[in-house]
């Protein structure tokens, strides 16, 4: 059970009961539960152990604390792109952090992208006990060699760490962040790869405090080809909101742009309990499109279902949506009733053609649904 509160009694055999430990007791095998450099003239209150438990506690030795959240990230399919194309050919990947204080958790983002696609960021959350002012740590132990003699490399980029330098993660932006990246440009043409070899795949770990070797996830092997010559571009989902349609969250209604650098929860609706909840981010696709429409103040693209009066889906161009995402919903229309995230019902007066091509977002949830410009919507990814 968890140290009692601050000014309550408790005991070092309450620190070995709840966290293990020798026999007799050293305190420095529980300097790194709370960040401390713990030393023979060193002073330090038990106090500094109140309300910790083992069970969300990131220290030496509590390996389900970084797997259970963070062992698939990155993916495989992101650390793993490839591209053709006439113009310009560029692959990428990237791994990043962020303290989320206000949430008590550390975030993690990742995202693998191509010249010619969507770049899609996948984010995982490990929550964490007691630790409102430890300043947690990340390092990436890697080794990545490129190939080729045209186009440029990012590896990683300039402000990325060197492998195996630990680095304070920041409480306010995704940081540290590693980047990889090869790309091509005109007058260049044929191919820029970057890989890594066997035993040398980046491996990302995080630590409470600046001492102990921290918990690591799984390596990642790192594959990154571009080139420019003949070829077709690329393609992603069709099914997005227009760049400039505001999302609801837990900090109020911010710009998908803001979202993205972020840690906030966004307001999703629970089928099952029938309201509003805060949830976390999941993923966010984006990608330019030029097949949008505008239905009252939401912009969209022809596919995307948003939801009408009785949580009914519908959109645009049903027989897209049912050839694309094999969902069948219904036509909206002019008279149909779209949900607003106040839970009234807004009459849709208008249906227009937004011309040219413009930057695109979806976003997953648990719920598969999100509020855009205070309309619900479908997340469909």
């Amino acid at each position: 059970m968890p140290i009692s509160g601050a000014g309550q009694t408790k005991s070092f055999l309450d620190l070995q009961n709840e966290f293990g430990g020798s026999n007799p007791i050293s305190m420095n095998e529980y300097g790194d539960k709370i960040g401390l450099t713990i030393g023979t003239t060193t002073t330090h209150d038990l106090d500094d152990f109140a309300g910790l438990s083992n069970d969300a506690f990131p220290g030496s030795g509590e390996d389900s604390w970084f797997t259970n959240g963070f062992s698939d990230l990155p993916t495989a399919q992101q650390f793993s792109q490839s591209i053709t194309n006439a113009t310009y050919a560029a692959a990428g990947c990237t791994s990043a952090y962020q303290n989320d204080t206000a949430n008590d958790r550390i975030a993690s983002r990742t995202s693998g992208y191509t010249s010619a696609a969507a770049q899609v960021y996948t984010y995982a959350y490990i929550g964490y006990d007691g630790h409102s002012s430890t300043t947690f740590q990340a390092k990436c132990d890697y080794s990545v060699s490129s190939s080729g003699f045209v186009g440029s490399v990012q590896n990683p980029a300039s402000y990325s760490p060197a492998t195996g330098v630990w680095t304070n993660i920041s409480t306010s932006s995704y940081s540290p962040m590693w980047l990889w990246e090869a790309s091509v440009s005109s007058p260049s043409t044929g191919t820029r790869s970057l890989s890594s070899l066997s035993g040398t795949d980046p491996d990302f770990s995080v630590r409470a405090g600046s001492s102990g070797s921290g918990i690591s996830g799984l390596a990642r092997t790192l594959g990154l080809s571009a080139t420019r010559g003949t070829g077709g571009g690329g393609g992603g989902p069709e099914i997005c909101i227009h760049e400039d349609m505001l999302v609801s969250t837990q900090n109020g209604q911010e710009s998908i742009h803001t979202v993205k650098d972020s840690v906030s929860k966004i307001w999703a609706w629970n089928s099952s309990t029938n309201e509003k909840e805060l949830v976390d981010l999941l993923q966010i696709v984006i990608i330019s499109h030029d097949n949008l429409y505008t239905v009252n103040d939401l912009k969209l693209t022809e596919d995307h279902p948003v939801y009408l009066e009785g949580f009914a889906k519908a959109s645009i161009n049903p027989a897209k949506t049912l050839e694309n995402y094999e969902l069948t919903v219904a036509q909206l229309a002019v008279g149909d009733k779209m949900i607003k995230e106040d839970g009234t019902l807004e009459t849709v007066t208008s249906i227009e053609i937004l011309p040219e091509e413009h930057v695109t977002y979806t976003i997953k949830t648990k719920h598969n649904n999100f509020y855009a410009n205070g309309y619900l919507v479908d997340s469909e990814i």
